[in-house]
């Protein structure tokens, strides 16, 4: 059930490398998961990368290393950088009107006052929220029916097919709280159409190419979806095959991509946006994506969390059987990526597969171990978890967030009734304290 595509080429670290396989195939048996791509990158190198099980069950088509996933909200972190392209070449500011760009105009339904900026829709702090069932009666096999521009306008502007003023709009005023917004970075992809040329060619031409990111889309037109690892769910009776499904909201989770064409990316993200000499963003501009942007506790789209002792700037993508990550350690200069073709795999991700990824990357072995770790352990809880007297009046409260930076709780001192949430890896992310982590396990 397994095939194995190795690329090693650097010198230190080898002797983990082959423990991987075992610790890959245990995952796919372990976790229910079809089929895995993974790689480790140093540098502005992937230094190894790996395939395992199947990219469809039912005819038995292993993933190679050429396989191409559904990447869900990882596709945002190519959507910052298309921006931020922009941003550099002067067409706009970050704390600018979005409204100023655009041919219609977007406002808080409650705050029509209050400018709603490129750097919120960013920073997931717009006010612009996901209303679910518009989402899901949308819902399609196959691309979307819907063009990226009637869907935008015609959820965010009053009297558009997919306006709702209530739910559409959070009860504060942007600026105010993070609440993570797919609909925020459509909006975001939109302007990218709206300032240069239409979303998929700009990012092709200017992001993808130049990053030897040949096979990586946004539409299944442009691929052959054969070459796809399709998605699944688990259940008691096996897997079930969800199919090729879409959501209109291309910017925030339709990319498509193979782990070893995302390591590209990742490369340059730890180049400061270079990559064997081909440079995609400034340096400075790579700085202020990775540095966090009050009061959301994020960057520009990526989130800060942890590695085992790793601080990472990171970006997961969840969805109808998907499970996805992707991110970096500027301390010692590694980066990972895993694709899964199932849903809810991110604790085995989190928790197995990234820290043996990340010690491969940075040359740890048996004969070279990690040092010891210089930062908190995890906090692990089941039904409860305990908060100390930090939350302050008339503060930002911590929040408890996903792998994607989704908020799931905010917290309150004291017990916080965590039962209802899935185990898994999460963050708490509170005002002026480093991001920690949390594992909820079962009994």
């Amino acid at each position: 059930m397994i095939r194995a595509v190795l690329t090693l080429v650097c010198a230190a670290g080898l002797a983990t490398a082959g423990s991987l396989d075992s610790l890959f195939q245990n995952c796919l048996d372990q976790y229910h998961i079809p089929g895995i791509a993974a790689c480790a990158v140093r540098a502005d190198n992937v230094v190894w990368s790996g395939s395992y099980g199947y990219a469809r069950l039912e005819d038995r088509v292993q993933v190679t290393d050429t396989t191409v996933f559904d990447l869900a909200s990882v596709s945002k972190t190519a959507t910052a950088a298309a921006l931020m392209q922009l941003w550099e070449a002067g067409l706009f500011g970050l704390d600018d009107d979005v409204s100023d760009h655009l041919p219609f105009q977007v406002r808080h339904s409650r705050f029509p006052d209050s400018a709603i900026t490129f750097r919120q829709l960013l920073t997931h702090t717009s006010g612009i929220i996901d209303y679910w069932p518009t989402f899901e009666q949308l819902l399609r096999q196959g691309d979307p029916d819907v063009p990226l521009r009637a869907f935008v306008e015609g959820y965010l502007v009053p009297g558009g097919e997919y306006y709702d003023s209530l739910h559409n709009f959070a009860p504060w005023p942007p600026g105010l709280l993070y609440t993570y917004s797919n609909m925020g970075i459509a909006l975001a992809g939109y302007l990218v159409q709206a300032l240069a040329d239409s979303f998929h060619h700009y990012t092709r031409d200017s992001l993808f190419l130049p990053l030897e990111m040949n096979r990586t889309v946004w539409y299944f037109a442009d691929i052959d979806t054969n070459t796809m690892a399709m998605p699944y769910r688990y259940t008691d009776s096996g897997f079930v095959r969800y199919g090729h499904q879409s959501l209109p909201d291309v910017p925030a989770g339709t990319m498509k991509s193979s782990a070893s064409e995302l390591g590209h990316f990742l490369a340059a993200m730890l180049g400061y946006g270079n990559r064997h000499g081909v440079r995609v963003l400034d340096s400075s501009t790579v700085a202020l994506m990775t540095t966090v942007q009050p009061p959301s506790n994020i960057g520009l789209v990526w989130h800060p969390g942890y590695v085992g002792s790793r601080p990472v700037w990171c970006h997961g993508g969840a969805w109808n059987g998907i499970s996805t990550w992707i991110g970096f350690c500027r301390e010692d200069m590694t980066g990972a990526v895993v694709l899964c073709n199932v849903g809810g795999a991110h604790g085995a991700i989190e928790g197995v597969m990234l820290p043996a990824l990340f010690d491969l990357a940075a040359g740890v072995s048996d004969e070279n171990p990690a040092p010891l770790p210089s930062l908190p352990a995890t906090t692990i809880c089941r039904d409860v978890l305990y908060m100390p007297p930090e939350v302050v009046p008339g503060r930002v409260a911590p929040r408890l967030v996903d792998v994607t930076g989704r908020t799931v709780m905010e917290l309150r001192s004291g017990q916080n009734d965590v039962a209802g949430l899935g185990f898994g890896c999460y963050f708490i992310l509170s005002p002026n304290r480093p991001a920690r982590r949390v594992a909820i396990v079962g009994r």
